[in-house]
This record gives C-alpha cells, sequence and structure tokens, in this order.
C-alpha cells in the first residue's frame, strides 16, 4: 500500500507539532504576563505599549489556546451559551435582522408587533388560516381585532392566500397527512374571512381585505410585511412531513439585513399570488 509509510509518518508528525503548539502557547501567555507585570508601576509611552502588547499576548493569543485545548466540551458549550446571552444583553442587535422562534408559531403579540410595522400591504400564505380566524374568533378584540382595524384605517391592504379545497392538490395533501377535516377546515376559515371583509368593507375604511384561493401547494406558510418595501419583514415557516404546522420553528427576515433570502422567499409567495385567484 503507497499510502501506508506516508499514514506511519504524519501520526508521530502530528503528535510532535502538538506538543510544540502546546508549548507555544505557554510560553506566549507567561511572556503576556511577563511584559505586564514588568510595566507595573511605570509610565510612559514605552511603558503603556509593553502594557498593551502583554494583555494582547495574555489574552487574544493564549487564552482562546487554552480554552481549546482544556475546556471540555460540555464546558465549552456552557461557555458559548453564556457568552450568547451576554452578547444579547450588552449588543442587542448584534443578530438584528434574523430571529427565530424555535417552539413553534409565535404568540399573538409578536405576530402583531410584526403586523404593526405594516404601511401598506400584508400577504399571508397558508393552507387554511385557522391561528388567523382563532385569533378572531378566540382573543378579545384588543388582542387582534383592533390592531388589524387600526392598519385598516392607516389604509393597510390585507391579502390572503388559502389553498383551494376544491382542487386535487389539496385532497392528496389531506390525505398525505391523515387530515381528514382539513378540506371542511378550509372552507370554514374561508366563510369566516369572508364574513369579516364584508364587517370591515361596511366601516369604509382605507384598508381592505382581499381574499385569495390557490391550487400550487405553498410548502410553507409565510406572513409578509410590505414585501416590495426596502424595509420589508417575514414570517416563515416550512412545512414539515409528520410535524403540526403549529410546532414547526418559525424564522422572522428583515430585508434590510438579510435582502438575499428575503427575496428568494417573497419570490416564491408572489408567483403563488400570481397564480391563485381573488374571490
Amino acid at each position: 500500500m503507497p499510502n501506508q509509510p506516508r499514514q506511519d509518518l504524519k501520526s508521530p508528525l502530528k503528535k510532535l507539532l502538538g506538543r510544540y503548539y502546546s508549548l507555544a502557547g505557554v510560553i506566549v501567555f507567561l511572556l503576556g504576563v511577563l511584559l505586564r507585570l514588568a510595566a507595573l508601576g511605570k509610565t510612559g509611552f514605552f511603558w503603556d505599549a509593553t502594557k498593551d502588547i502583554g494583555t494582547f499576548l495574555a489574552v487574544a493569543v493564549a487564552i482562546p489556546f487554552f480554552y481549546e485545548k482544556l475546556i471540555k466540551s460540555e464546558e465549552r458549550q456552557l461557555f458559548m451559551t453564556e457568552l450568547e446571552e451576554l452578547l444579547d444583553s450588552k449588543f442587542p442587535n448584534y443578530k438584528a435582522g434574523l430571529k427565530l422562534y424555535e417552539d413553534g408559531r409565535p404568540s399573538i403579540s409578536d405576530k402583531v408587533d410584526i403586523l404593526l410595522n405594516a404601511k401598506s400591504e400584508v400577504v399571508s400564505l397558508g393552507i387554511a388560516h385557522r391561528s388567523f380566524v382563532g385569533y378572531f374568533e378566540q382573543r378579545p378584540p384588543r388582542e387582534f381585532k383592533d390592531p388589524i382595524l387600526n392598519l385598516l384605517e392607516k389604509g393597510v391592504i390585507f391579502k390572503y392566500i388559502f389553498l383551494d379545497p376544491d382542487c386535487e392538490i389539496a385532497k392528496q395533501y389531506a390525505q398525505d397527512r391523515a387530515e381528514l377535516e382539513l378540506i371542511n377546515r378550509i372552507r370554514t376559515s374561508l366563510d369566516v374571512v369572508k364574513a369579516l371583509r364584508a364587517e370591515f368593507d361596511k366601516l369604509g375604511l382605507p384598508g381592505r381585505f382581499e381574499i385569495y384561493i390557490s391550487s400550487n401547494l405553498p410548502y410553507m406558510s409565510a406572513t409578509c410585511v410590505d414585501g416590495n418595501e426596502l424595509n420589508g419583514q417575514m414570517l416563515i415557516c416550512p412545512y414539515l412531513y409528520g410535524i403540526k404546522r403549529a410546532e414547526v420553528p418559525h424564522l422572522y427576515i428583515s430585508k434590510l439585513e438579510h435582502q438575499i433570502m428575503f427575496e428568494t422567499y417573497w419570490k416564491s409567495v408572489r408567483k403563488v399570488l400570481i397564480n391563485a385567484h381573488q374571490v
């Protein structure tokens, strides 16, 4: 085997380099400490520079080395968690524009906070929009209905896209997921949203509800706020096989911070909307 001698050589070489690497880390750390000690109590440009160099060698070079070499994996994970919490508290915007709701659907207050940023348009893509309907039917008006009315008063247009309950894809999707009541749930949600549209139309508000049905499976739910604007925002949730839609992690995306990702999802939503028809 021609590669065997090379492998036999690499193994002791790695061990040798590892020893030198460890020795170099110790030397750099001790050198940094010695420079700091030598500069203690002394003033002047030279000694100030010596202190800075010592700090750099001891902290910026040697400590990461010791951390990598000596801390166990469990302690490393704890360290990273605490570091992330510290960054979140000290620099709340260092991960701006991207937020993950790992436990599933965000709270109604989180959803409202996103919607309240709308200036002109909200496009909501889904299957049956049961959670949306539930917000109107089961929650106090102040939690959801009143904020929606405020947006309609400002002229915001809401576009809700449902999966067409009469299309073949809807039937196949319901069978595949063993959701035998899905078709009826879509129809019930459509009836509720049509009634809401009629109620809001009577108020003569500048904004309005638009209802669409699509025969294209959307593959995700998405709430898009001002998708065509520079400050667009989006809440998305992919449909995962064998997982309830409410339990799938949701992702919030800001267009300003993550334009390529935002535009990719927004392009898909627009295509579904273009192929849908208004009812």
